[in-house]
């Protein structure tokens, strides 16, 4: 409490203010007397220092040091029997307890030193047991609206009525939590900044205060804490001061109330994250015995049968110092709440799933939905571009063909997953693939080179197309002529030369292999050994 509360007090209320009568704000905590001359050890923080002056008598220049020494450590006030001892004060110590703001209180002779410091212990027991009966009653209240099921809003707009300041609960990046009534949007400075990525970052104490310098209003933020991890903030829209500890009071109860509550939905999500997880894993796993089981239990978790869907898998890019590719389960998190909030002004219902080291985005297209890939990519892009400003990473997107209904849903992942392996090599850093169907050249490319060289060898020496190599005009021929389907008239085309001069270089062919060449087995293995060949440029 503070020292001009104990003066109301009687009999403290008659005493006199010799010096210092600015610093009658300063806390008091305790009260001492002083029987000897060393008591400056034995002095604590806001102390009161009850004394006859009797070791000074003699030395009343001390004073001035023991005044010195009280302000230096921060002691409350110096309570002094002048007419006793000392029968006046050094006109010295008093102007250096006005320059200190270090009140020196006179008392009278008879008032006992050993009944004074009872009187202000009991003053101060007094207070601190009206605070704590407040406090208690506070979490009382607080924990009422919780245990009622009115929740957090409730406890927010019960704050506010009592500290006389409109209040909000936000997020660490003052984002406002959903379902507050009173909070339709945060004060438009504010709201603009948190819009375009900005985030506030506390230091280590209990409140932070800053002005807007639009309105040159004040406003007071207290961290909600539990763990070590700042899970929300309490935004209070009006100043606070250390003064007040009513006020005070009724926050810190609010905090820790909501800081429970908090805490509480924390784990409920993180189990219903983990049962929506594991459902997901189950699905893409094809585990389910059928389709109607498939059907039924995506449809307990909000994914309807007749949507359409884009799969979008996405991991963080390589070597940013502290994230490693494999990101731990805290950071894939904490990935996951971004993504929750940063989607809901897309207005696109967006399902959301973590799978080891990925975050997989099942994304609800509607029929207005024209172009998919510019819809798609637009998304990614500005989750990206979130991810980047406020975690600063970097992550790419695999993205899938339309899934026509929820059972495609598992061939979508794969195909988002293979976009993003295939392209993880080739494309920088925020890359966007979308998977497109490989063409055969391009499935062979994806298998080791000695496997191909290997079948390309073995197949020249089955088929006996080494007896070819001697006429490189009958090979082109030959593969020109499976590559056009087995049409004379297009291989001539093709080639440059007349029909008649084809027809002669495959009967030559059949002459020197003696398979015929439209034979099914023999036209699917030329084939793939001769695209081998241009595949390995042998």
């Amino acid at each position: 409490m503070l020292l001009k509360e104990v003066l109301t007090h009687p009999p403290f209320d008659r005493l006199t203010i010799l010096a210092g009568k600015e610093g009658l704000r300063n806390e008091v905590s305790h009260a001492t007397t002083m029987d000897a001359p060393d008591i400056l050890p034995y002095l604590k923080t806001n102390d009161i220092l009850v004394t006859t002056g009797y070791h000074l008598k003699d030395q009343p220049h001390k004073l001035t040091e023991l005044i010195r020494h009280m302000a230096m450590q921060g002691c409350s006030s110096l309570w002094i029997k002048t007419k006793r001892f000392l029968h006046e004060l050094p006109p010295e110590a008093l102007i250096l307890a006005d320059e200190l703001h270090f009140p020196i209180i006179e008392m009278s002779n008879e008032q006992s030193l050993g009944d004074t410091v009872n009187q202000i212990l009991s003053i101060i027991l007094d207070k601190k047991t009206n605070e704590l009966r407040y406090a208690i009653d506070m979490h009382k209240i607080f924990s009422a609206h919780i245990l009622s099921g009115e929740g957090l809003n409730a406890c927010v707009e019960h704050l506010s009525e009592l500290i006389g300041h409109t209040t909000y609960l936000t997020t660490p990046y003052l984002t406002p939590l959903k379902g507050q009534k009173n909070c339709g949007a945060l004060p438009a400075p504010l709201y603009d900044w948190e819009t375009q990525g900005g985030h506030l970052l506390l230091p280590k104490t209990t409140s932070t205060s800053f002005s807007i310098l639009e309105t040159k209003n004040e406003i007071t933020l207290f961290p909600v804490v539990s763990h070590d991890k700042k899970m929300a903030l309490l935004v209070i829209l009006g100043p606070v001061q250390s003064s007040e500890r009513v006020k005070l009071l009724a926050i810190e109860q609010a905090l820790n109330v909501i800081s429970f509550e908090l805490l509480r939905e924390d784990a409920v999500k993180q189990y219903t994250r983990r049962m929506r997880n594991e459902f997901f894993l189950h699905f893409i796993d094809r585990g389910f015995s059928n389709d109607e089981e498939t059907i039924s239990r995506a449809k307990e978790f909000d994914l309807p049968f007749k949507q359409k869907y884009i799969c979008a898998a996405g991991w963080f890019d390589f070597s940013e110092e502290g994230w490693k590719r494999s990101a731990s389960p805290d950071q894939m998190d904490t990935l996951h709440d971004f993504f929750e909030k940063s989607l809901l002004p897309f207005g696109a219902p967006c399902h959301l799933f973590t799978k080891g080291d990925s975050i997989i985005l099942l994304i609800e297209i509607e029929e207005a939905v024209k172009d998919v890939q510019a819809f798609s990519s637009s998304l990614l892009e500005k989750l990206q571009i979130g991810i980047k400003r406020k975690y600063g990473r970097t992550i790419s997107f695999g993205v899938s063909h339309i899934c026509h209904n929820v059972l495609f849903v598992p061939q979508g992942f794969k195909e988002a997953r293979d976009s993003l392996d295939t392209n993880k090599l080739t494309s920088g850093p925020s890359s966007i693939s979308f998977y497109r169907s490989k063409d055969v050249n391009e499935l062979l490319r994806l298998l080791p080179a000695k496997d191909l060289t290997d079948f390309y060898h073995n197949t020249i020496q089955q088929l006996k197309l080494d007896n070819l190599d001697e006429e490189q005009t009958l090979l082109q021929t030959l593969f020109v002529y499976m590559e056009t389907h087995c049409q004379i008239s297009e291989t001539a085309k093709r080639l440059f030369v007349h029909r008649n001069t084809v027809v002669y270089r495959l009967e030559k062919c059949e002459e020197l292999l003696g398979i015929p060449i439209k034979d099914p087995d023999f036209t699917l293995q030329i084939r793939l050994a001769l695209r081998m060949k241009n595949v390995l440029k042998l």
